[in-house]
């Protein structure tokens, strides 16, 4: 496998930059939503549309961060193309991450999060064609709908469903993978390499270790047939280089660009609308449920404002985790098969 250093390198430092200013707004952010240090719970926010705007903001940048990251874009297609159009941004970045995975030979890994890898790529850039305007947005009655209207007018219990599919997938994919390679060198497999007698048996010593380390149901027989299968393709993809640049937990990470880019795909699902109506006001108050609204109308009845604070966490621990997934990131797409 090949590694481009100078490349990955630059692509790192330029999307740190972007990741700071990132964080920048999130910040700002926190002092208009303050949690109650004894609840957790976020106090009376004193300005919701301006902390919907700066939320909007951060997201939209540690979107560029991971697409800077990735090498895959220059400057102007943020310009030109995206512009503020985060959502369409981050779903052509995990179009890419899919696609990469496929010419990569391992499709196999997808079962990890029970997706077709074929039927995913068609949704993904149906989906990317919709938010761009360049398809109609259909509802189940046939009817055109406005994407950012739907966004705009989520209602907070589908909001609660968003963020736990984005925080508690990502954390179980995680912690399934890496609990997984932990075991395995006690099972006499050590870099790929060792022997397997009985596959049924060892898949199934393996689930119970598994289970028993994470204190909850049994991850399935196919999930747990992934990182196997994975670890067989390692020497064919020449994993064995990656030392030279002291990542020891390539496996982990390389999964870890996935899961983590889907957890982004979410979250600005939930922000990317309000970059121009948390802005500026409207001559008479606005249609929540047309998505036809101005920064006066940001109150607990919008879907948004009412789960400020859960969406606030989530941001925090995507921009917490966002240094390291850069890196990932950037190996990820410099990785080319072969010697």
């Amino acid at each position: 496998m090949k590694i481009y250093e100078t490349r990955v390198e630059r692509n790192i430092e330029y999307a740190r930059r972007w990741l700071n200013r990132a964080t920048k707004d999130f910040d700002l952010f926190k002092k208009l939503v303050p949690f109650d240090k004894r609840t957790k719970k976020p106090t009376r926010c004193s300005d919701p549309a301006l902390a919907v705007y700066l939320l909007q903001q951060s997201v939209e940048k540690a979107v560029k961060a991971a697409a800077i990251a990735s090498g895959q874009y220059k400057a102007r297609d943020f310009i030109r193309y995206y512009g503020h159009n985060s959502l369409a941004l981050i779903i052509n970045l995990n179009n890419k991450i899919v696609k990469k995975i496929d010419a990569m030979g391992l499709s196999f890994l997808t079962t990890l999060m029970g997706v077709d890898l074929v039927e995913g790529e068609a949704k993904l850039s149906r989906l990317e064609k919709q938010i761009m305007g360049l398809a109609p947005l259909l509802d189940k009655d046939g009817k055109e709908v406005d994407f950012k209207s739907e966004s705009i007018s989520l209602p907070p219990e589908v909001i609660d469903q968003i963020l736990d599919k984005s925080i508690l997938n990502r954390r179980l994919i995680l912690d399934v993978i890496r609990t997984t390679f932990g075991i395995l060198p006690d099972m006499g497999i050590h870099k790929g390499k060792g022997v397997v007698e009985d596959a049924e048996e060892f898949i199934k010593v393996l689930s119970e270790r598994v289970t028993d380390a994470l204190k909850f149901k049994p991850p399935t027989e196919e999930q747990l047939k992934a990182p196997i299968e994975f670890i067989k393709h390692m020497s064919n993809l020449g994993f064995e280089s990656v030392n030279e640049l002291k990542r020891t937990d390539m496996i982990t990470n390389y999964l870890s660009v996935w899961a983590f880019s889907y957890a982004l795909l979410l979250l600005t699902y939930l922000t990317f609308a309000h970059e121009n109506t948390s802005r500026y006001p409207l001559k008479q108050k606005g249609d929540i449920k047309s998505g036809k609204i101005g920064c006066d109308d940001y109150d607990e009845n919008l879907g948004i404002v009412n789960r400020i604070g859960k969406i606030g966490y989530a941001t925090s621990l995507t921009l917490n985790e966002m240094d390291n997934e850069i890196e990932n990131l950037a190996l990820f797409f410099a990785m080319e098969q072969g010697r």
